[in-house]
C-alpha cells in the first residue's frame, strides 16, 4: 500500500499510478515505432546513399506518435470501449507512458547509432530491434498475467 500511489498494486490502480503494467508495453511501442521509421535513414545510409530522415527526425517522429498515441487512447478508445476498465489515465500514468516510450526510442537511437559508427552489419540493428521489442513485448505478458492472475 505504501507505493500504491507510484506502482499499480491492484487492478484498480491501473492507469490512476504513475506505473502500471502497461507501461512496459510502452518501452515495446517506442522501439518498435522508432525501428520502422529509421528504415528511411537505415536503408539509403547503408547503400551509400544520403538517408531520408535523420535519426533526430526519427526521433521526433516516435515523440509525436507516443503523444498522439495517448491521445487517441484516453479520447478515442474511451468512446468505443477499448480502454481497459473504460476510464481516462491519470496525468501522471500518461507523463510516465510516455517516458517509457521515450526511453525505447533512444535505446534503439542509440544501438542504431553505434552500428553505424563502427561500420557493423546493418542486420545487427534490426536483429536487435525484433529481440529487444520481443524480450519487452514478452515482460509486458508476463506482468500482465500475474496482475490478472492467469
Amino acid at each position: 500500500m505504501l507505493l500504491n500511489e507510484f506502482i499499480a498494486e491492484t487492478i484498480s490502480e491501473v492507469g490512476v499510478s504513475w506505473l502500471d503494467f502497461y507501461s512496459i508495453g510502452h518501452i515495446c511501442f517506442g522501439i518498435g515505432v522508432f525501428l520502422f521509421f529509421s528504415l528511411f535513414y537505415t536503408i539509403p545510409k547503408n547503400k551509400g546513399h544520403v538517408p531520408i530522415f535523420s535519426l533526430l527526425l526519427v526521433f521526433i517522429i516516435t515523440f509525436v506518435i507516443l503523444i498522439a498515441w495517448e491521445l487517441l487512447e484516453n479520447l478515442l478508445f474511451i468512446e468505443i470501449g477499448w480502454k481497459f476498465e473504460g476510464r481516462l489515465d491519470s496525468w501522471q500514468n500518461i507523463t510516465t507512458d510516455i517516458i517509457f516510450g521515450i526511453i525505447g526510442a533512444l535505446i534503439s537511437w542509440l544501438f542504431c547509432h553505434l552500428i553505424f559508427t563502427k561500420g557493423k552489419n546493418i542486420w545487427a540493428y534490426y536483429i536487435f530491434g525484433i529481440i529487444g521489442f520481443g524480450l519487452w513485448l514478452g515482460v509486458f505478458i508476463i506482468l500482465r498475467a500475474v496482475y490478472f492472475g492467469y
